[in-house]
């Protein structure tokens, strides 16, 4: 399957600033018209700080420049606070602002914010490289391959795939703090996102919690599903007996997956997934629950095989919006190949491995999912 990341273009990108105050006027004649957003880089002395900017819709007109800074822009407090004792960190048409200013339509306001200064020197580099699907200048989406963990266990584990970012960007010159967002278990295989700087980490996690930021799996399952697809809503807590297991408990926290079949034959079948909460081992275990355990998990299933030595779990595509730009971006990571075997063998017998119309016909199956 091919790898792809699409971005659907929600915001324009601001050109030379001169023209757009010799454009003002006509955008505020236009209600609703203009830039929503707009982002630049800027370099200073010793830190990286964003300009984020916008245009006073019609709509917005009598607001205070307090409560744009948060709805208009999405700004936090923090970033708020900061900016304001920043030199020139909060301006509206060029002129520094004091936050209780009232606004018209078709102001122009800008804001300084810092990114972060903070750097991986801690974290050592891993010789391994990674498969980049997507990045830009505030977070990057990478193909984690089943069998490497997020993040480091120990002093001695030195080849986990925050290391392997760490020695990526210290490659490009860039060496930022690596603030995964929303991890994947260790044989999970498939995107992972990243920020880059905290300004980038608190959006993506507002996000997360919001639904805005989403993912879909795909995963291997022996037995029959009742249903072609359905919504498990179990709460789930720690296993007592043993601390590295979930199990589903009413007294736990709630957790609800969605699921959809999208092949079966001989009493396995390929299921899509995509998540409203994100419990630890969430798809596992209701799998589990319904009596469809993944193929090959060793905590929730009857382990590695032949077939599948690992937790058959795939991190197929990724949802989120640009933290700045409010872009939508789609990021998808290529069927892994146990999967493209497993599924050859299983459900396209017409080759012993899985042909190129099998993972065509997936590629538009995962595509219709919600």
């Amino acid at each position: 399957m091919a790898l792809s990341a699409h971005i659907r273009r929600t915001v324009r990108e601001q050109p030379d600033i001169g023209y757009w105050n010799s454009r003002r006027a006509d955008f505020a004649a236009v209600p609703g018209s203009g830039v929503r957003v707009v982002v630049e880089l800027i370099w200073e002395v010793v830190e990286v700080v964003r300009r984020v900017s916008g245009w006073v819709r019609e709509e917005e007109s009598g607001v205070r420049l307090r409560n744009f800074l948060k709805s208009g822009l999405g700004l936090s407090k923090n970033e708020i606070r900061r900016a304001k004792f920043r030199e020139r960190g909060i301006c509206v048409n060029g002129v520094r602002r004091k936050v209780d200013v009232i606004l018209e339509c078709g102001d122009f306001v800008e804001v300084l914010i810092e990114t972060g200064e903070e750097s991986s020197v801690g974290l050592c580099s891993s010789g391994e490289g990674v498969l980049v699907l997507y990045e830009d200048s505030d977070v990057i989406v990478v193909d984690k391959p089943s069998g490497l963990s997020v993040h480091p266990a120990g002093k001695g584990d030195g080849d986990t795939l925050a290391n392997r970012l760490a020695a990526y960007l210290r490659g490009k010159g860039e060496d930022s703090v690596i603030r995964i967002v929303g991890r994947l278990d260790k044989d999970t295989s498939g995107v992972v996102l990243a920020a880059k700087n905290r300004g980038a980490a608190m959006r993506l996690g507002r996000q997360r919690q919001t639904g805005e930021l989403q993912k879909r799996y795909l995963a291997l399952v022996e037995g029959e599903l009742e249903a072609e697809k359905g919504k498990v809503d179990l709460a789930l807590g720690v296993d007592p007996g043993e601390r590295t297991r979930m199990r589903v408990d009413p007294t736990g926290k709630d957790a609800v997956t969605h699921y959809e079949v999208l092949e079966k034959r001989d009493g396995y079948a390929l299921v899509g997934l995509w998540l409203e909460t994100g419990r630890m081992h969430q798809i596992r275990v209701h799998m589990a629950a319904l009596g469809c355990p993944l193929l090959g998990d060793v905590l929730y299933g009857r382990g590695a095989t032949a077939e599948m030595e690992r937790a058959a779990l795939h991190a197929w595509g990724l949802r989120f919006l640009g933290p700045f730009t409010g872009e939508e971006i789609l990021v998808e990571a290529p069927v892994p190949e146990d999967f493209a075997a497993f599924c050859g063998r299983v459900f396209d017998r017409s080759e012993p491995i899985a042909s190129k119309r099998f993972i065509e016909h997936l590629q538009a199956r995962l595509s219709e999912l919600p």
